[in-house]
């Protein structure tokens, strides 16, 4: 019996195949060449990001972590229809075929992660893990401590590219009045290190945070109510450029009792302070002719009674309304809507659906970490795309 294969045109294959969400593409992607080529194509791409324009990516707020198995979120939202995640992002972090070896969570970018893995011996990997797609970095030259991760993304929105960037442990003198900040950086498209002398006017000490390829790392004197300021790097930018950004932080001082933390979102780097009974928050520009920072929001709360001894923690990542805050007082997390001034107390661990998906809100962790002491505070946001990352060599 003769049988007839009827080959489905790719433009209407496109129009079933990007109504799945990037969970379910991912898989199709194994069905064969054609299926693969069309959905790798940058129509296949447009048409998806039409059809989800209104629906978030899965992301999380995480906390820095210590050698263990369970990697500890804040706040986590997934379910959302663009990746149809049944579990909250952590969850998904196990290293490549080491299930039961020890891990460290280092930094993530534009839904890249780095783990750092100790067995028998010690390995870094970079990679996607929800799609369980892993990439090991070797180790670099000489002995170094962890930096940040940054990514380079294509003009469809899609990561093409990233840097694993590692600070020399040996200190270097001054030079000629600037401070040297000795670094290896790790690219994806060489899968070489090479080294890196940044000069700046002030040291740094604290976690970056990464945003369009730099890193902005927040720099603060012991001792000092001066917030200081962030030193910034573009990774991507001309290899010969060895300069970085200083840039001043808004100055609180004069209070004494201040409460900040840096973050980013939709796409911006904010900054937030809580002054007293007064929240601040200020956007970076990005055209620094008219200063470095614009105010956008200042709240007065004095009748809020949670607001009271409040730890900015930080903002939503696409939402720059939604703001999050540690109540120190009554240890719990509160979730703020800054346009409607309405803020919610969360005095439990919770989880909820709405009809984008599932957010789950870690108080219990949260107490942990947390402590009376902390003036400043920088977490880590996993992000996924809203698109499937370009393959990787």
């Amino acid at each position: 019996m003769e049988t007839t294969l009827t080959t489905i045109p790719d433009a209407i294959l496109v129009e079933i195949l990007a109504t799945f969400p990037l969970r379910s593409i991912a898989g199709f992607k194994l069905v064969c060449k054609s299926w693969k080529s069309v959905i790798e194509s940058s129509y296949f791409r447009r048409v998806f990001a039409s059809l989800h324009q209104n629906s978030s990516p899965s992301w999380s707020i995480m906390f820095p972590t210590v050698y263990h198995h369970t990697i500890k979120e804040v706040i986590s939202f997934h379910g959302c229809e663009t990746w149809n995640l049944p579990k909250p992002l952590a969850s998904y972090i196990i290293p490549p075929n080491l299930p039961n070896a020890e891990y460290l969570y280092v930094a993530s970018s534009n839904g890249l992660i780095w783990i750092d893995v100790t067995t028998c011996s010690y390995k870094s990997f970079v990679g996607n893990p929800v799609l369980q797609q892993w990439v090991e970095i070797p180790p670099p030259p000489c002995p170094c401590a962890t930096t940040g991760l940054v990514t380079r993304v294509d003009e469809d929105g899609v990561v093409s590219g990233f840097k694993v960037v590692r600070t020399c442990q040996k200190i270097e003198a001054r030079d000629r009045g600037m401070y040297v900040r000795r670094v290896y950086v790790y690219s994806s498209d060489t899968g070489l290190w090479t080294f890196k002398r940044l000069l700046n006017s002030r040291p740094v000490n604290h976690p970056p945070v990464n945003i369009n390829g730099m890193l902005y790392l927040w720099e603060r004197r012991v001792g000092s109510t001066k917030h200081g300021v962030i030193v910034a790097h573009d990774f991507y930018g001309p290899e010969a450029d060895d300069n970085c950004q200083v840039i001043p932080l808004p100055d609180p001082s004069g209070y004494q009792d201040v409460k900040s933390c840096l973050t980013t979102s939709g796409g911006d780097v904010i900054y937030i302070a809580r002054i007293y009974q007064i929240l601040k928050l200020w956007k970076m520009n990005k055209n620094s002719e008219n200063g470095w920072w614009q105010l956008s929001r200042e709240i007065n709360m004095p009748d809020v009674m949670y607001f009271c001894f409040c730890i900015p923690m930080a903002m939503n990542p696409f939402d720059n309304d939604i703001v999050y805050l540690w109540s120190q007082k009554h240890h719990c997390l509160v979730t703020g809507n800054l346009r409607t001034q309405e803020f919610t107390v969360h005095q439990e661990s919770e989880k909820w659906t709405s009809s984008e998906g599932w957010c789950r809100i870690n108080t219990c962790d949260s107490k942990g970490y947390i402590d009376h002491d902390k003036s400043l505070l920088i977490l880590s946001q996993f992000v996924f795309q809203r698109l499937l990352p370009r393959p990787q060599n």
